[in-house]
């Protein structure tokens, strides 16, 4: 049932779980694998925050090293796009908690270095809105110039997520004065999140970037960095991309 209403769920939610052992148990076994990856990407589509979880290392409940078969389904999580990687009763009641962290964040760095930037992602024939081609030309110029960092000015996060959402080489930082914005932006993969005081214009932004990103060691002095905000605009509407050298 749920599956059959992802969608308007999936409106309604900050963010999805998906929970492969209630999914076995609801539809066959040979299944869940294609519902979370149809989960994992339309949470992408609608740059909304997606965790997976569920048996990832099961089998270090009770070993110190998990099977081959595990570490292949934390690393094909990851390339889905999926946000973030769960453990569960590995790490609440297994032998080898410690160890489990360890291998599991060791398989997600490994992975991370194989992926590449997705510009072509929803590359149809539809029109694009303004935030959404902006921060997608944002990727772009990233990765033309071979910027180490995007930063992004965002109120409610959405900003930050339209451009998570083309998995940019670059990290992403992100700064806002919205405190909630901050701590869910910590769940977004790729995106560091800085709270700030205030941003009182864009030249208040461009200034606060580049010292918090020489200040945080994202970017070193000489980087070109990528700049995104809104620009005499209603907030939540982003419409410019700069470029900046630290």
């Amino acid at each position: 049932e749920g599956l059959n209403n992802f969608d308007e769920i999936l409106e309604a939610s900050d963010g999805i779980m998906v929970a492969r052992g209630d999914l076995g148990v609801e539809i066959p076994v040979e299944e869940v694998i294609f519902a979370q990856k149809m989960m994992i990407e339309k949470c992408i589509r609608a740059r909304k925050v997606v965790i997976t979880a569920t048996q990832m290392l099961d089998s270090m409940i009770k070993n110190p090293r998990p099977t081959r078969a595990e570490a292949g389904d934390v690393a094909n999580a990851i390339l889905d796009g999926t946000d973030a990687v769960m453990l569960s009763g590995e790490s609440a009641k297994g032998k080898y908690p410690l160890e489990a962290v360890s291998i599991m964040a060791t398989i997600c760095e490994r992975t991370d270095r194989v992926m590449n930037s997705r510009l072509d992602y929803n590359n149809d024939s539809r029109k694009l809105r303004i935030t959404e081609a902006v921060c997608r030309g944002a990727v772009e110029t990233a990765e033309k110039l071979e910027a180490p960092l995007i930063v992004v000015a965002t109120q409610g996060g959405k900003s930050a997520r339209a451009v998570r959402k083309y998995f940019p080489d670059a990290t992403i930082l992100a700064l806002t004065t919205n405190e909630v914005t901050a701590r869910q932006l910590v769940l977004s993969k790729g995106v560091v999140s800085q709270l700030v005081k205030e941003i009182n214009s864009t030249d208040d932004f461009y200034r606060l970037g580049k010292d918090v990103a020489l200040q945080s060691g994202l970017a070193q002095k000489g980087d070109v960095v990528v700049m995104v905000s809104g620009a005499l605009v209603p907030s939540g509407t982003t419409n410019t991309a700069s470029v900046h050298v630290l």
